[in-house]
């Protein structure tokens, strides 16, 4: 179906404050189908229960004024991010899209991609749901996004304000996020820019988490090329890290290797990862997981599929990070350390396997750090770096 070029206010199509929640996600999934830019220009409070999936050339305008609050919907797994990508869940990219002036109100709202019991599970009955996709602005396998004049101020404690994964070129400013979560969430890519973000979260500001939890990220690969600047971390955040750089490798499978949480193990078919109770337990693979499907289980074993729409071939088992310059970052927020570089080994996430070849983290630099309040540790490095540079 051809999409009109022209501008559409979303109004025309019954998006309106006051309205009913599921008539509004309706209208304005009506709105992006139908026209390449839709905008929303009348102030109010929007409520909105649902996801809105956005093709390629999508450009979404929010004007002053214009509140979107998230209502649950009756039926959990249909839960799902706000606002994600059209092939998130093909594994088709997605390009040309941007997401301007969201002030969005979490309203208790978190997505089903996390089953109660800290498993992924029940994601083959989450319809809007992919394992790992937790922000309320949520995008994977895209190309050319802009994401600007963002505001989020009561994150739960489980989904992120926005998260973006398998990524070329993306920018993303101007920001205030609060909250209970990460504000912003990296996953895999190339060639980005995060500016004019102020934080107020739990969990992590700023995350850069090339190997993270199978339920935190889609995708494990690594990040490069990008360039954090002008943020602060406002007094009272509750984080554990203002930025955490994340990283690990996956490994060959192997008949009778033993595998826990998270692990990721390639074969000729693509790579999979263990979904399973975050406990340290250990269980023995004894068939090699090659379902097309999203997710299996084999041997006792929960797995979930990764990286859709790639050839076995193309993907790396290397998770790093190279290339970042954070420039222009001041902390108001006192603690104990800032800044992590690390691999993971706990019942969560068990990063590195004896014998892999070790992830490539290089060529980070921090530039003009103003901490305001006392920070114990600035700058943490727990695993083989190199030319990591503060200026």
């Amino acid at each position: 179906m051809s999409r009109k070029k022209e501008r559409v206010d979303a109004s025309v199509f019954g998006f309106m404050p006051g309205a009913d929640a599921k008539a509004n996600a309706c209208a304005l999934q009506r709105a992006v189908r139908e026209y390449e830019t839709a905008e929303v220009l009348l102030p109010g409070v929007y409520d909105i229960a649902g996801t809105i999936r956005l093709p390629s050339d999508t450009h979404l305008v929010f004007s002053q004024g214009v509140v979107l609050r998230r209502i649950p919907l009756e039926n959990r797994l249909e839960e799902g991010n706000l606002f994600v990508n059209e092939g998130a869940f093909d594994g088709i990219f997605n390009e040309n899209i941007s997401v301007d002036g969201a002030n969005i109100t979490v309203n208790g709202v978190e997505s089903a991609a996390i089953s109660s019991d800290g498993s992924a599970q029940d994601i083959a009955k989450a319809p809007n749901a992919l394992t790992g996709l937790r922000g309320h602005i949520a995008f994977v396998y895209v190309r050319h996004l802009r994401i600007r004049n963002i505001i989020i101020n009561d994150l739960m404690a489980k989904d992120y304000g926005i998260q973006v994964s398998d990524f070329e070129d993306v920018v993303i400013e101007n920001i205030h996020i609060e909250g209970k979560k990460d504000g912003v969430h990296f996953g895999p890519g190339r060639n980005f820019v995060l500016r004019n973000g102020e934080f107020r979260t739990g969990d992590d500001a700023i995350a850069l988490n090339c190997a993270d939890y199978s339920v935190s990220n889609p995708n494990f690969g690594s990040i490069c090329d990008g360039l954090i600047e002008n943020c602060v971390e406002l007094p009272g955040s509750e984080s554990s890290l203002f930025i955490r750089i994340l990283a690990g490798t996956a490994r060959r499978w192997e008949k009778g290797m033993k595998v826990r949480h998270s692990d990721a193990v390639l074969t000729e078919k693509g790579m999979y990862r263990v979904v399973m109770r975050p406990d340290d337990r250990e269980y023995v693979s004894l068939t090699q997981p090659c379902f097309d499907e999203t997710c299996g289980e084999l041997d006792g074993i929960f797995w979930i599929k990764t990286h859709k729409g790639y050839d076995a071939r193309d993907i790396s088992p290397e998770a790093g990070c190279r290339n970042i310059v954070f420039k222009n970052l001041r902390l108001e927020q006192p603690r104990e350390r800032a800044v992590l570089i690390y691999m993971n080994d706990d019942g969560y996430l068990h990063s590195w396997y004896p014998g892999s070849e070790m992830p490539a983290v290089k060529n980070i630099l921090f530039e003009n750090i103003n901490t305001v309040a006392h920070v114990e540790r600035f700058l943490c490095v727990e695993m083989p770096a190199e030319n990591i540079n503060v200026k």
